[in-house]
């Protein structure tokens, strides 16, 4: 039985867990046969994710758009910390599970969160940081469309770093289709600009392959 299902989860589990995130791969690369030892952490994620969120919540006030840079880093940097309980669930296995998977994975990932905010032990950040994470979930303010948008964009880019390393590109196709997708419909302006950026420099790559 996992330790947080098993007790009291404390605040010296949660500051524990924090450091467990730098040890947990993402799983879903290997449903796409990346090896095990080029797949990256769940912090490696969450700090790029912070990064790009950071940058969008930037270039959106810039334009003029009214927007809570401190709500989008604190979303960014606990929209992942439920798998330091639950470990990354991936794309594959929710498939296998069929229409339930993804309401099995929000009833397991908001557990994990109850028991999260329990060893954070003051009342008031456990609920502020519990309902970052409804907010994240929810994604209807525009600082939860930016963490989604930087979210997708981060897998993105690790696609983009996956074939630089001289994986071929029709092993991720079906995600890359997927996250560009989503990045278009993010409802994000400043997202739409990056894409640009990081489809061009997947273009590059592909080009060279032909040439080589």
């Amino acid at each position: 039985m996992p330790v947080w299902l098993a007790g009291a989860f404390t605040f010296r589990d949660f500051l524990l867990q924090i450091s467990k995130m730098k040890g947990i791969p993402r799983s879903g690369w290997l449903s796409h046969h990346i090896s095990l030892q080029d797949i990256e952490s769940v912090a490696d994620h969450t700090f790029s994710t912070c990064v790009l969120s950071m940058l969008l919540a930037d270039l959106e006030s810039k334009r003029g758009v009214q927007i809570d840079a401190e709500k989008v880093l604190r979303m960014a940097i606990l929209h992942d910390l439920a798998e330091s309980l639950t470990f990354d669930i991936s794309r594959a296995y929710l498939e296998y599970m069929g229409p339930k998977g993804e309401a099995m994975k929000r009833e397991i990932e908001r557990t994990a969160w109850q028991h999260i905010a329990e060893g954070i032990k003051e009342p008031g950040l456990a609920r502020e940081y519990r309902n970052l994470q409804n907010q994240y979930v929810a994604n209807r303010s525009k600082e939860t469309k930016i963490v989604h948008a930087a979210d997708s964009m981060d897998i993105l880019l690790q696609v983009v770093n996956y074939e630089r390393r001289g994986y071929p590109s029709t092993l991720l196709s079906n995600l890359w289709n997927e996250r560009v997708k989503m990045v278009r419909h993010s409802d994000v302006p400043s997202a739409q600009v990056i894409l640009k950026l990081i489809i061009g420099e997947k273009g590059k790559l592909s080009a060279k392959g032909r040439i080589t």
